[in-house]
């Protein structure tokens, strides 16, 4: 029977820190060198995480819909192999005997809740995180918010997870004249997409059937206007876009030219760099920590030189 595979992620971590603007009362962002951005790291992992009893460390990450939970399985020779936690209810999920098919009730203490999980590599050296996509848990964009929670307000860092695409294809679009339009389609769920159309809640239990629910986004400019003010903020929108939505993102294009051309639609999830590897097995449960390490360890390295071209901060 052949594995089932997972898709593996790569984005740039970013750190920019607000200066002031030397003779002027303007402040500007400045990105931290990669050794700085480790130095915030480690001060999280020494005087902020949780020393566990099985030896690692981890944190809390609160959001407004909930907490995850990063805890740091191994961090050595400037790179931190992370696992990423979400907290979940148990009274939904049950385990089931594979022969039997009988079921029975997950046993568990007041203070505990079931935690889907995914891993992440991070390379401190280059500033890479490769990141595994298991369904159901927490984004990458969770270290963005571990990162900003100490240091946002206190140092006025802003913390960026910086979409790493082929053949430069950002840049290309950021330098053109003109951005027109950027379509973004997302799947959610069907009871969020008619809240916010203003359904009444008494009204979803009409729906059965449904196979998928997306919703669609269109921002358009003016005739012959860019809806972008420089190519940084394109270039943190579409990074922005793609670390917090994850595969719930299903469409993502932008409308551009330069005068004197007609305006082309590109999609830019075709020049994401992703790399699909076969995790060897169909009961995907029964692979350790340890394996997943090594799968992310050996695809980022075998692709480290090629994404350290495509890397624009």
């Amino acid at each position: 029977m052949a594995g089932k595979s997972r898709k593996v992620s790569f984005y740039l971590l970013v750190l920019e820190k607000k200066e002031p603007i030397q003779g002027s009362r303007h402040k500007r962002f400045v990105p931290l060198k990669n050794d700085e951005i480790e130095e915030h790291f480690r001060n999280i992992y020494d005087n902020k995480m949780q020393s566990l009893s099985n030896g690692n460390k981890a944190i809390s990450v609160n959001f407004s819909s909930g907490t995850d939970i990063v805890e740091v399985l191994d961090y050595t020779n400037h790179c931190a192999f992370v696992k990423i936690g979400q907290q979940n209810p148990s009274n939904t999920v049950a385990l089931r005997d594979q022969e039997t098919l009988e079921t029975e009730e997950v046993p568990m203490a007041e203070n505990q809740l079931l935690e889907l999980f995914t891993y992440c590599l991070i390379d401190f050296e280059t500033g890479i995180i490769s990141y595994i996509s298991i369904s159901g848990a927490p984004r990458v964009s969770t270290i963005r918010t571990l990162f900003d929670h100490y240091f946002l307000h206190t140092e006025s860092i802003v913390t960026k997870l910086a979409a790493i695409m082929q053949d430069d294809i950002i840049s290309k679009l950021a330098s053109k004249k003109t951005i027109s339009k950027l379509e973004v389609e997302v799947a959610v769920p069907s009871d969020q997409i008619l809240s916010e159309l203003g359904v009444n809640p008494n009204s979803y239990d009409a729906l059965q059937n449904v196979r998928t629910r997306t919703a669609t986004y269109e921002v358009v400019g003016h005739r012959n206007k860019s809806i972008f003010e420089n190519q940084s903020g394109f270039m943190e929108l579409i990074g922005d876009i793609k670390s917090t939505l994850g595969e719930n993102l299903l469409k993502l294009r932008a409308n551009a030219k330069d005068e004197n051309e007609q305006s082309q639609s590109y999609d830019l999830l075709q020049y994401s760099f992703t790399k699909t590897v076969n995790l060897e097995r169909e009961n995907i449960e029964t692979i350790g920590a340890n394996e997943f390490k090594e799968i992310l360890e050996t695809v980022y390295a075998e692709n480290k030189n090629e994404l350290l071209r495509y890397c624009h901060y």
